[in-house]
């Protein structure tokens, strides 16, 4: 029987084998694109190979920083980035790269005696359409088909994408970009007909409702003109009859929440809260606390997509940030309606207002309350705020954004329900301000890598179950590493639930020999204080926790109540690298390494940092050829961010973390 199952996965590793030979052959044809180039990375094709075949035939594409991190990600080395500049970048072509060609394009033969190659004086053009509406919001214009006519007459037709933004290669001079068609949008026809300059370095052309023709789109119909007859007709009883006007339908909580949850986001920054989608070019609004020290901010759009953010605009002052990210990632989102004068009011003393929360927060996803003073700077409120949905919006019973929440611990045990949000009026300031920001020279568009999210299959129960109850004899040989300062901690999710059991029992202990102080005691362990922690181990989620602390706490961490004097392993970051390039984690965060935090700074000590950082185990798998790929870990102790500590994470522990993931990875229930 075992035989069989060598055998069947030898036939399996040929087959991959196969598959990724057979793939450059097929890109051959046509050229290798940066797609080409990736997809072969991430079938584990040597970086030296990817190398040699973009030196046969490589399409020209500029390798730039985030290039260079995306072919590291996939895979690839430094040496392979250096290489592709040299070949496939198009500023700085190599000399002994064969003749490179665009995409679909048929490669011309040399011949024995070939003449000079004439200069390719080919320039990229990018246009931009998209047209700003009467709420100041751009709306961009995807699939508007345009005409570019050469100096010679030449026409090339180009349609713009879902971003409202088209890319092309031309030759320099004057050229005339025509719309064929006219562009209808919120009761407008717009239409360009004009003359632009292709030189190089120009910049992107904008397409926008100043250099196009308006026309204003008056609709009639025929049901509008019978709905006009019938008024005529019932005016004199409408007259007559009471003059109130019929009353507005409102929307239900649940109908508010279920219209708008596709713009309601969680967002990882030094701490997790709620973001929401202000804005279809991909603004985000938020709590500046959540991102304090962080140095990633990171947006879960849905169960399966997760993006990294930049920071627009952060205002500690009234605790909001306007966060941008990718629009294409987010093209099923729906924008949340702003306040708008026009259209709504700003709620007052006595009015209900509605508070939502990310839907990947399992608490405190929708409330209610009533506002009990409201001003153009902030809204006082009864509405049920907690960490999870802090950052959220705050609606009126039309269904607008009137405020943005800000949850505050409340200041004393049994304290009343008083929650604070930013309103509306602060919040068109800031988002005016990112919209700048994103026309901005200066921008620098926002990483569009998907980022890896947590696996939806739940760790089966009995592995959990077996291990947990095993107390002080589990061998956590394979699990423990000492670094510099620091320990290191590795867990699988049964090991997760065996420290949750010691705790308890510590916890228990405790109590029962110190009675007096039993009553102060919660907690006895300080990977407690992450509040994700009780998610991972009630849902047996299946990932692979790295907990890194300092050397001079004990083992495992049960010290809920002496002051510690740590001046190294106060942890600032920790990252692992596969064959070189870094592993990125689901999430990560840095808190503190003890619990008694206030009595730590009363005594006039540093509080010391742990981390932890959640991985997927397939991002530890074995080579495609079966061997074990070589892992490197690096530490930073904020003592001494200069003098980082590097070490192999040893073999052990991952032979041990990819058995603890057998019954996981076949048979998954």
């Amino acid at each position: 029987m075992h035989s069989r199952k060598v055998c069947s996965r030898a036939v399996i590793a040929l087959g991959v084998f196969a598959s990724v030979l057979s793939a450059p052959l097929a890109a051959q044809a046509k050229g290798y694109t940066l797609d080409d180039i990736l997809g072969l990375l991430r079938r584990h094709v040597a970086s030296t190979r990817v190398l040699s075949l973009a030196k046969t035939s490589c399409v020209t594409f500029q390798v730039t920083d985030d290039v260079a991190t995306r072919v590291k990600r996939a895979g690839g080395t430094q040496a392979l980035v250096d290489g592709l500049k040299q070949v496939c970048n198009p500023n700085s072509p190599a000399g002994d790269s064969a003749t490179k060609i665009a995409s679909g394009a048929v490669p011309i033969p040399k011949a024995a005696d070939p003449p000079p190659v004439p200069v390719d004086t080919s320039i990229t053009v990018r246009l931009r359409a998209a047209v700003v509406g009467s709420d100041l919001t751009v709306r961009a214009l995807p699939q508007l088909d345009l005409w570019i006519i050469s100096p010679r007459g030449d026409t090339t037709r180009v349609s713009t994408d879902l971003e409202g933004r088209v890319e092309r290669t031309f030759r320099p001079g004057v050229y005339r970009i025509e719309s064929p068609q006219p562009y209808e949008l919120n009761g407008a026809r717009y239409r360009w007909g004009l003359y632009q300059t292709f030189q190089k370095d120009a910049g992107t052309i904008e397409l926008t409702q100043k250099n196009a023709q308006v026309e204003t789109v008056v609709v009639t119909t025929t049901a509008t003109m019978a709905n006009n007859a019938a008024a005529a007709r019932d005016s004199a009883a409408k007259d007559s009859a009471s003059k109130v006007p019929p009353p507005k339908k409102i929307r239900t909580e649940k109908e508010l929440f279920d219209d708008y949850k596709s713009g309601l986001f969680t967002v990882y920054g030094s701490q997790r809260g709620t973001g929401f989608l202000a804005d279809s070019s991909g603004l985000v609004l938020t709590n500046a606390h959540l991102l304090d020290g962080a140095d990633e901010v990171r947006v879960m759009l849905d169960s399966n997509t997760k993006v990294y953010a930049r920071r627009l605009v952060v205002d500690p002052a009234h605790d909001l940030a306007v966060l941008a990210i990718p629009a294409r990632r987010c093209a099923k989102c729906t924008p949340l309606p702003m306040y708008d004068s026009a259209k709504t009011t700003l709620p007052s003393a006595g009015d209900r207002v509605l508070a939502l929360g990310s839907p990947f927060n399992k608490a405190g996803v929708l409330s209610t309350g009533i506002v009990s003073n409201a001003d153009q700077q902030s809204i006082t409120s009864e509405v049920s705020l907690g960490y999870l949905n802090t950052g959220g919006p705050l609606l009126n019973t039309d269904g607008y954004v009137v405020g943005l929440n800000a949850y505050r611990p409340p200041s004393s045990v049994g304290a009343g329900r008083i929650s604070n949000s930013v309103a509306a009026p602060v919040l068109a300031s800031a988002l005016q301000r990112a919209r700048d920001s994103l026309t901005a020279a200066r921008f620098k568009p926002v990483s569009d890598s998907l980022l890896p999210v947590v696996p939806r299959e739940p760790f089966p129960s009995e592995p959990i179950a077996a291990v947990s109850g095993l107390g002080a004899t589990l061998d956590l040989h394979n699990y423990r590493a000492e670094i510099g300062p620091f320990r290191v901690f590795m867990m699988t999710p049964q090991v997760m639930a065996w420290r949750e059991t010691q705790a308890v029992k510590a916890l228990a202990d405790r109590k029962r020999s110190d009675p007096k102080k039993a009553g102060g005691w919660t907690a006895v362990d300080p990977i407690e204080g992450w509040r994700d922690w009780s998610d991972y181990l009630g849902d047996r989620r299946a990932v692979v926790v790295f907990n890194v602390t300092s050397d001079k706490t004990a083992f495992p961490f049960y010290e809920a109540d002496k002051l510690q004097g740590i001046d190294e392993g106060s942890l600032r970051d920790m990252k692992i690298y596969r064959d070189g390039v870094e592993i990125i984690p689901i999430e990560k965060v840095r808190i503190p390494a003890m619990l008694n935090v206030d009595q730590t700074k009363a005594a006039g000590k540093t509080v010391a940092m742990q981390g932890i950082y959640v991985y997927r185990v397939e991002d530890f798998a074995p080579r495609a050829v079966g061997t074990t790929a070589a892992y490197t870990i690096t530490l930073v102790d904020a003592a001494k961010p200069a003098q980082p500590y590097k070490a192999p994470l040893l073999a052990g522990m991952i032979e041990q973390m990819w058995k603890d993931f057998t019954a996981y990875r076949f048979g998954r229930r």
